[in-house]
């Protein structure tokens, strides 16, 4: 038999507000500190005790709440922040529902302390449960004190659902990373169990935010990012490469000095970030954005961490192309010049540290150490002592023989331009594509100093262990990994020449690709589009397709696939962002490049070297993997102890 329905008592009603927007001691945390925000705090402390779950406060230097609009502050769909229902289009608030002071009161022990500026006195309130039980003056600095004790105790059921003290905490240091970041005009203390966890400046610096919250070695290796597209200021940092993180928890985002949560903002900074960060790992970000109020909706759910963009794929763009130009600006300096010697928080370069006077390095005659069977007596044109090259390396010359095994890998010869290393055709790329052709031997007074390398203010020293090129760049010891390297090159020049003319392949027998009533409307619209970029159908009926040619790159084994893919791109985002040519360019250039432990003759190596430094290509290959690791001079004199610390 079905119940009569009745009006809930105003007793249940608060615990289902309270579970919407109380979920958990940071979620009150939350809240509360948007409250102080909102009154206009300068400095803000959070203490917790036992994760939140025994005791936490939050303190603020706002301006109080009147002694008489106490009572009603405790009020559910109370506030001061919006009057009308058009106020919702455009809220610059923090807070507007007025449920959070009420939520949290009905599932604890709340005491509010609070004196505005007008007033001589304090006043103190002590709400149980929802009920205020005492009220009435109190010794008190200007703003306001909330300390909450024994969440839900009168829920027991939700109350088991919260975890250990340490999970507890955790969460809670979280989110006062983000709110740190989210706000650098404020000055946050944060303590946990009596110990200083974060303590930031206020100083407005975005610099000073990450500092406080990640350290000067993190924020050294951080990229800033400033960009206008679309009615969007974007502006913030970046991470890649050895501070990329195992999963989305370091990607911040801020909607108008707002923490918020979003996957599309996050896909947008992991696509301008692709290849830079290795395969499995996440960019780290703290990326702040500036938009009209009334192009967002903030009123989706009571805790406020999902946001609505009136243009999804303007922001979008906008994100994606500011992170994406500060990586390409700094890529340089990310490949050859490490910021861990660069101090970001001081605009004049740092001095090098003096040099202690060293004494004479003596020279010992390579003929009083015993050789590794592996090595041939030194070349004379180098002017120092080098690793020399295999026994093998008069025969190396046409073949490329790998140390793993005894197989022989022969080397397509190609002309010595860099620029001509692949045909233009893609089609046509080799099946063992080299490094260029080894220029015919020179006497010693012409091939000093490696002509091409010297142009670049590098020298060629050698390889270790097959793999890794050893050279001098300036005041650096540079270690390049030689398969890295090639597999960069080979896929920029094919993304080059797959964009300036996508061709088309055509397949001895059509394949037949069966499509939903949304890939179809997709094909009816782009098929100007898809032809464009290679792919060569014709419908036949509503619901099929016969695929007679694909673009080069993609290959037969995977044309239903990439063309089904294309389709529910372009029915969901209207476009395509080449994702998948540019995976497979990526599998294709890996395929061919040199591998690790292969004997690459030194002329080759020295053309692969100057390729890389002078494109100006992304520091990584296009697995996330790092082209170069580097070491100063200056740190190798402090680690040999030859110059102060």
């Amino acid at each position: 038999m079905t119940q009569k329905i009745i009006r809930l008592s105003p007793e249940v009603i608060g615990q289902i507000a309270a579970g919407e927007v109380v979920e958990r001691p940071s979620a009150a945390i939350k809240e509360l500190i948007e409250n102080a925000l909102d009154a206009g705090a300068t400095a803000v402390t959070v203490d917790i005790r036992e994760g939140g779950l025994s005791s936490f406060s939050v303190t603020d230097n706002g301006s109080g709440i009147p002694a008489s609009e106490l009572r009603m502050a405790f009020e559910r769909h109370a506030t001061s922040k919006i009057r009308e229902t058009s106020d919702l289009w455009q809220v610059a608030t923090l807070g507007f529902r007025g449920e959070a002071l009420a939520s949290i009161a009905a599932v604890s022990h709340v005491r509010l302390t609070t004196r505005t500026a007008d007033a001589d006195t304090g006043m103190q309130v002590q709400n149980d449960g929802g009920t205020i039980t005492s009220i009435g003056e109190a010794a008190s600095p200007l703003g306001t004190s909330v300390v909450v004790r024994d969440i839900f105790y009168n829920a027991p059921v939700r109350r088991k659902f919260l975890k250990k003290p340490a999970y507890e905490t955790a969460g809670v240091t979280e989110l006062m990373a983000r709110l740190i970041l989210s706000r650098p005009d404020i000055s946050f203390r944060y303590l946990a169990d009596g110990k200083n966890i974060y303590f930031s400046p206020g100083d407005g610096q975005l610099k000073s935010a990450l500092l406080s919250v990640y350290g000067l070695d993190v924020l050294r290796m951080l990229t800033p990012v400033k960009g206008v597209s679309n009615g969007v200021i974007v502006d913030g940092f970046v991470g890649v490469g050895d501070v990329s993180r195992s999963n989305r928890s370091q990607e911040y985002f801020f909607i108008n000095k707002r923490v918020m949560k979003s996957a599309l903002l996050s896909n947008a900074v992991e696509t301008a970030c692709h290849q830079r960060v290795m395969i499995g790992r996440f960019p780290m970000c703290a990326l702040h954005l500036t938009m009209p109020y009334e192009q967002t909706d903030v009123n989706v759910h009571p805790n406020k961490w999902e946001i609505r963009f009136q243009n999804e794929m303007g922001v979008r763009e906008a994100v994606e192309t500011a992170v994406r130009t500060a990586l390409e600006q700094t890529q340089q300096e990310d490949l050859l010049k490490p910021r861990l010697f660069t101090d970001p928080l001081k605009t004049e370069a740092r001095q090098p540290a003096p040099r202690v006077q060293a004494q004479p390095a003596v020279s010992a005659a390579p003929a009083t150490r015993p050789a590794p069977a592996v090595r041939t007596e030194e070349p004379p044109v180098r002017p120092v002592v080098t690793p020399a090259a295999p026994p093998a390396v008069s025969a190396m010359r046409s073949p490329v023989t790998p140390m793993r095994d005894d197989s022989v890998r022969p080397v397509v010869q190609v002309s010595a331009p860099a620029a001509s290393a692949l045909q233009t055709t893609p089609a046509a790329v080799p099946e063992q594509p080299a490094l260029p052709e080894k220029k015919p031997e020179q006497a010693p007074s012409e091939q000093q100093a490696l002509p091409q390398l010297t142009e670049t203010k590098a020298r060629l020293i050698g390889v270790a262990f097959g793999t890794y090129i050893l050279f001098e760049y300036g005041e650096q010891l540079v270690l390049c990994d030689q398969h890295a390297a090639h597999e960069r090159v080979l896929y920029e020049r094919l993304l080059r020449e797959t964009s300036q003319a996508p061709i088309s392949q055509t397949l001895l027998i059509p394949v037949t690709v069966r499509i939903n009533r949304t890939e179809y409307a997709a094909w009816l619209d782009n098929q100007a589009l898809l032809r464009s970029l290679g792919y060569d159908a014709d419908l036949m009926g509503e619901d099929t397709l016969a695929l007679r040619g694909l673009p080069v790159i993609l290959g037969q084994t995977e044309a239903a696939s990439c063309l089904r893919d294309s389709l529910d791109e372009l029915a969901q985002y209207g476009r395509l962002d080449d994702y998948d040519k540019k995976l497979r360019i990526a599998t294709t250039a890996c395929k061919h490049a040199v591998k690790g432990g292969e004997r690459v003759p030194e002329e080759e190596l020295t053309w692969l070297v100057t390729e890389i430094l002078n494109s100006h290509i992304p520091p990584t290959c296009p697995h996330g993997r790092p082209l170069m690791v580097t070491v100063t001079h200056t740190e190798l004199d402090k680690r040999f102890r030859r110059i102060q610390q």
